[in-house]
């Protein structure tokens, strides 16, 4: 081990072999015998410097560099000393007299905390997610680690490395890597609704429905008009059964905006399951005003004036003809709303055959009725 750890100070004095005695003094680190040995630990952090440094040298004097290589030695330059001060704290923890890096390394380390970054940047232009994610995770963790207390670290930067953290971990489809920087993340107010919606999607996809749930009312607080938290908010609520939670949340999104189509079609839709008939019709009738290509709420108002028609028919108190001149003043309602789902929905014969064919017969409209009939 001595003999190693003289060869690899010799390398660094003649920056040298520097790669190779690296790996030989990790090669020593893996056996359990030596694993806690700050000497080997120390000249480990020693060759990762130097080999920093002469890279840091080559891009000063424009020289060709590999960027990848430089950013992995920076990574694993700092967590050489995190680790190497975790053990030097373990030992002063224990009254074993040993001398301590921590100012030394850490007013070393600071300055190139930006260029961690900067590495991570570079890794996520290149879709390298696993080398980005590493780098991100030691530049927002070094704030935190006592090799750092002593010398307080810029944290300007933070919240968009937590974004970019979030993204890259995103990419490597991790919900545990997404969620270690998210609260931080969603500081981030520029891709703030990036970021929530890559957490939410990412949830689904791992079937955590708890935090799927809990990123997209979140995503609802802050972006109540964007298409994808309210409609993912409401679906969720209504396949769950729980048809007064997506009326709440469609009421307070509708005191936000009382004429965003989007809250007034789920509205219109809610208060459909629910067989509120006259309220469907209202908001139905207030979507359609803005866009009366639309092919559900055309289908609904037309089926609504229908099962009026229909009630009326089957109301014995009232004379036949009294009953069909009043249901014919309905199925007259429902008429261009049948006909114009048929026009937008072609195939779906299913659903507005049967009902233009009554309405054809009642309103005694025999051409409209026969072609039907074909």
């Amino acid at each position: 081990m001595k003999t190693a750890i003289q060869t690899a100070r010799t390398a660094i004095k003649n920056s040298k072999d520097l790669e190779k005695n690296e790996t030989t003094i990790r090669n020593y680190l893996k056996d359990s015998m030596f694993v806690n040995n700050k000497d080997l630990h120390l000249v480990l952090f020693d060759l990762l410097k130097k080999q920093y440094e002469v890279g840091n040298e080559k891009m000063y004097l424009n020289q060709a560099i590999d960027t990848a290589s430089l950013s992995r030695v920076s990574k694993r330059l700092f967590l050489a000393a995190e680790q190497l001060d975790t053990i030097d704290a373990k030992a002063n923890a224990k009254g074993i007299s040993a001398p301590s890096y921590r100012k030394k390394h850490s007013l070393y380390l600071t300055p190139y905390r930006g260029n961690i970054l900067k590495g991570a940047i570079y890794f996520l232009s290149h879709k390298q997610y696993q080398d980005a994610w590493e780098l991100l995770d030691i530049y927002l963790s070094a704030p935190g680690h006592p090799l750092f207390s002593d010398v307080p670290q810029d944290s300007t930067h933070n919240t968009f490395a937590a974004f970019l953290a979030v993204m890259a971990a995103n990419n490597l489809s991790d919900l545990d890597k997404a969620e270690k920087y998210s609260k931080e993340a969603v500081k981030y107010l520029p891709r703030r609704e990036v970021t929530l919606k890559n957490l939410s999607a990412l949830a689904l996809s791992k079937r955590d429905t708890m935090k799927y749930v809990s990123y997209i009312t979140e995503g609802f607080r802050y972006y109540p008009e964007s298409e994808y938290f309210f409609p993912n908010l409401i679906d969720y609520h209504i396949n769950k059964g729980d048809i007064e939670s997506a009326l709440a949340y469609t009421d307070e999104a509708l005191k936000k905006d009382s004429l965003n189509p989007l809250f007034l079609y789920s509205k219109h839709n809610i208060l459909m399951y629910k067989k509120d008939y006259e309220g469907a019709k209202k908001y139905g009738c207030m979507v359609l005003m803005q866009n009366d290509s639309l092919a559900v709420p055309n289908y609904n108002i037309g089926y609504i004036y229908y099962l009026k028609a229909n009630s009326i028919l089957e109301n014995k108190e009232k004379s036949m003809r009294q009953r069909m001149k009043e249901a014919q003043k309905y199925y007259a309602k429902s008429l261009p709303y049948m006909e114009k789902f048929r026009a937008l929905e072609p195939k779906e014969e299913k659903r507005w055959k049967p009902i233009l064919y009554d309405i054809y017969l009642n309103l005694n409209m025999g051409k409209e009725f026969r072609e039907l009939e074909k």
